[in-house]
């Protein structure tokens, strides 16, 4: 049975009411706003025997502002469940994560409340490091941030279809999936990307991260490695399959390269400034916007030639002289693309974008200027 009002949100093994209104809605205690598909209330008893699977309905968005969704396009069963015993193209498990930085991370070094594998990792390290733009969002649209994983630990996939774009004019896709995946757009994604981007109000930002060692020579990887230097990103991790594919599909075949080590300041070692060509920033999607952040990989996103008149390059950051030598770096470059601009153009008038995952995470650094690419966003 399809909502009566509201949007449609199945429930996902692990999920309460009170959680789902927490991730969805920004507070857990508006639990009683979401409904059964009838219209009816939940009672306390019907929460506690919700199945997964079960449809809720959740309250619609404001639509005098902009409403935003972060799309994790993983499959998680596929990451969570990946051979640990391989180094290469697997995120770490917890445990891991908390060994390589000790004695930073201890808090999270209780088994009972903490999953120390994989599953651990994604939530407590990198879900929960995009918390604090959903709450800027939240603060300046008072439409929380949809947060949803393609798919989920029980296996239920949530497709980019019509139903979902309906009440979202923001759709992040951020890449995190690894190439191993072989996470793809269906036909019928394809199809609801395009009517969605047909919308004059709607903004698509499609974030793959890094492609570290795509080389097959051992040496080569080694040489990559000892650039960004990240002990938990060893000789490969191709991430960003289906950010490559979705962009592919729209005629933008745009590719994320390597893993570079951007620049710091010399003054406090926080992010070195943006290189901003400002005279091509229409929109002023990044008035006040200084710099990006830190994560020690951050991919160079090549434009082929066919598109040089239709892509734009907004900004550009500095790779760290002081970093270990890199390809990329011995082929002249000082610098990479960093944020990308698609203006609209014939049927698709809506804008895209193509920048890192990390711009909505909160854990590399530079947060203030990040807040306001954000807020810019959110105004847009």
């Amino acid at each position: 049975m399809a909502c009566q009002s509201g949007r449609s949100y199945p429930m996902q093994s692990g999920d309460t009411l009170f959680l789902v209104a927490q991730q969805q809605l920004g507070d857990g205690n508006r639990w009683t706003e979401i409904l059964k598909p009838d219209g009816t209330q939940f009672t306390e008893t019907d929460a506690e025997n919700l199945q997964v699977g079960q449809e809720v309905c959740l309250p619609k968005l404001l639509s005098s502002q902009r409403r935003f969704a972060l799309y994790f396009a993983w499959s998680r069963p596929q990451e969570t469940t990946a051979e640990l015993g391989k180094l290469e193209n697997r995120y770490p498990t917890l445990f891991e994560f908390r060994r390589s930085i000790w004695p930073a991370y201890e808090w999270r070094s209780n088994r009972d409340l903490y999953k120390q594998d994989i599953s651990g990792f994604l939530d407590h390290v990198v879900l929960s490091d995009f918390q604090h733009f959903s709450e800027v969002v939240f603060s300046t649209t008072g439409n929380p941030v949809v947060v949803v994983q393609r798919q989920s630990d029980d296996n239920t996939i949530q497709l980019l279809d019509e139903n979902f774009l309906r009440d979202i004019d923001t759709l992040i896709i951020v890449s995190l999936d690894h190439f191993e995946t072989a996470q793809k757009p269906t036909g019928v994604e394809v199809s609801a990307i395009k009517q969605f981007l047909a919308r004059q109000d709607a903004c698509l930002l499609v974030c793959p991260q890094h492609d570290v060692g795509s080389q097959d020579d051992p040496n080569s990887r080694e040489v990559e490695f000892l650039h960004h230097g990240d002990r938990l990103v060893p000789a490969q991790q191709r991430i960003g399959g289906f950010a490559r594919a979705i962009l592919a599909e729209l005629g933008f075949p745009i590719e994320n390269q390597f893993g570079l080590n951007p620049a710091k300041s010399s003054i406090d070692n926080s992010p070195a400034p943006l290189l901003k060509f400002s005279e091509l920033d229409e929109l002023n999607i990044l008035q006040g916007v200084t710099t990006f952040n830190l994560h020690a990989h951050l991919p160079h996103y090549f434009i082929p030639d066919f598109l040089k008149n239709s892509v734009r390059v907004l900004a550009k950051q500095s790779i760290d002289p002081a970093a270990s030598t890199h390809p990329f770096v011995e082929a002249g470059n000082s610098t990479f693309n960093a944020l990308l601009w698609i203006p609209p153009s014939g049927d698709r008038r809506a804008n895209i974008f193509v920048g890192d995952a990390t711009l909505w995470s909160s854990a590399f650094g530079g947060v203030p200027s990040l807040e306001a690419f954000w807020k810019n966003l959110a105004l847009m």
